[in-house]
């Protein structure tokens, strides 16, 4: 088969989708990608709890989670620049022992040097900066572990497993921190991460999971340019990336206040805050499975606008009907479009950009996405203290709607993913949370 051009029309035998051929090497890939996740989960809710323990301050907590989101920027786009420029299996190992490693040195240096916020906000910093290269591999690492017709069904169980295995972990930390203690939680995070670092150790080294090396004098700003020029060459995945940047904003308008919402609107103990995220896990789970068992890559522009209109169609009828039990179908219908919508983007994005630019390409996606995110989390943080969390909510439903509106009136947007004769041009991922799928 001839390799594709970036940018045309993807044949409908690319779109079909297909079971991936199950081999030793996907499931080592499998499970250490799961038990990093699963691991992960456990990490987010160790250490918050083991800052504001310590210092019973929000502002120290605000400092942990301020930690998180700067490796996403500032290391996005170089982490991709490294998966197209060195061997990618070499870097899933490396950045998988370095995540068991930091998440190590938690409580050894408790167990040394006793709490120092300082220490625990550097590591959490070098974790999360191991974590996004290590996602970043992850998905450009893939698609040469498995024939063109199984990408699809690969990834949907890969993000299925994703989901559910980071929700698990986060409930799974409740509950060792009631029965062992702190530091010996995080010790048995080490081992799940150190699990996951032996697991994607023995994958076989293979040519397709190494790109061209590039020539020596080439630099990483080179390649850095090169990935701007690959983006600004292709309109159709600037405008997809405007789409997916705009989605990401209204997300984060709503999503860190749930809990919130749960209070305010529900009138429900906090607690029950955990029952719609289960809601939205089980959804995302579902939602991911069926991208790898129907054709919605070949009309994924359209299916991206719907979702995106469902979802804030769902978040506008909760904030009008607030109860208990329609939030919980709400949260797992939206789910279930945010699985499709993220899956087949990460398998369209697999399909259209070429190999030796594709690290490139959504190092730069996760460091737009995650530059806006910000922005959206304390716009709807101020909305929501001013006019309380039904306002809140309401502005996020109604942006999700138009944005999904936008991208089914624009015939440019509405086509992406089509097959030849209906002229479409490919699909860029949509944006990630930290709490679904990175």
């Amino acid at each position: 088969m001839r390799p594709m051009v970036p940018g045309e029309p993807l044949p409908p035998t690319a779109l079909q989708p297909g079971r991936p051929t199950w081999t030793r090497d996907l499931g080592y890939f499998l499970g250490g990608n799961t038990a990093s996740w699963a691991g992960l989960g456990l990490a987010d809710v160790l250490l918050v709890w083991l800052v504001f323990s310590a210092t019973g301050s929000t502002l120290a907590v605000a400092a942990v989670g301020l930690a998180q989101t700067v490796p996403p920027i500032a290391a996005g786009y170089f982490g991709g620049a490294l998966a197209d420029r060195y061997n990618r299996r070499r870097l899933l190992v490396v950045t998988a022992v370095a995540q068991a490693v930091i998440l190590g040195l938690v409580p050894l240096t408790l167990r040394l040097l006793g709490f120092q916020l300082g220490i625990v906000l550097a590591l959490a910093l070098a974790f999360e900066t191991a974590t996004v290269i290590f996602g970043l591999v992850t998905t450009v690492f893939l698609p040469g572990m498995v024939p063109s017709g199984g990408i699809e069904g690969a990834n949907a169980v890969t993000q299925a497993f994703s989901s559910v295995s980071w929700a698990a972990g986060a409930a799974v930390a409740a509950g060792l921190l009631a029965t062992l203690g702190t530091s010996e939680s995080f010790a048995l995070d080490f081992l799940v991460f150190a699990v996951g670092a032996i697991l994607v150790a023995l994958i076989a080294g293979r040519p397709a999971a190494r790109p061209a090396p590039p020539p020596a004098a080439r630099s990483f700003r080179d390649d850095f340019v090169d990935g701007l020029r690959f983006l600004r060459g292709h309109a159709w995945l600037l405008r997809f990336t405007a789409v997916a940047v705009a989605a990401g904003f209204f997300v984060t308008m709503f999503s860190p206040y749930l809990v919130v919402f749960t209070v305010q609107a529900l009138g429900l103990p906090a607690s029950f805050f955990g029952y719609l995220a289960g809601g939205y896990s089980a959804g995302f789970l579902v939602g991911s499975l069926l991208t790898g068992r129907f054709r919605l890559l070949e009309h994924f522009g359209l299916v991206l606008g719907l979702s995106l209109v469902g979802s804030g169609g769902l978040l506008g009828l909760l904030v009008v009907a607030p109860n208990l039990p329609f939030a919980l179908v709400a949260f797992a219908l939206m789910g279930i479009l945010m699985g499709i919508v993220l899956t087949g983007s990460i398998t369209l994005v697999q399909r259209v950009v070429p190999s030796e630019l594709l690290g490139r390409y959504l190092g730069l996606q996760e460091t737009v996405v995650w530059v806006v995110a910000p922005v959206g989390v304390v716009t709807g943080g101020l909305l929501i203290a001013a006019y309380g969390a039904r306002s809140g909510f309401a502005l996020a439903a109604l942006g999700l709607a138009v944005v999904g509106l936008v991208t089914v009136a624009s015939p440019s947007l509405r086509s992406i993913g089509s097959g030849p004769s209906s002229g479409g041009n490919g699909g860029l991922p949509a944006p990630e949370h930290r709490g679904s799928a990175r």
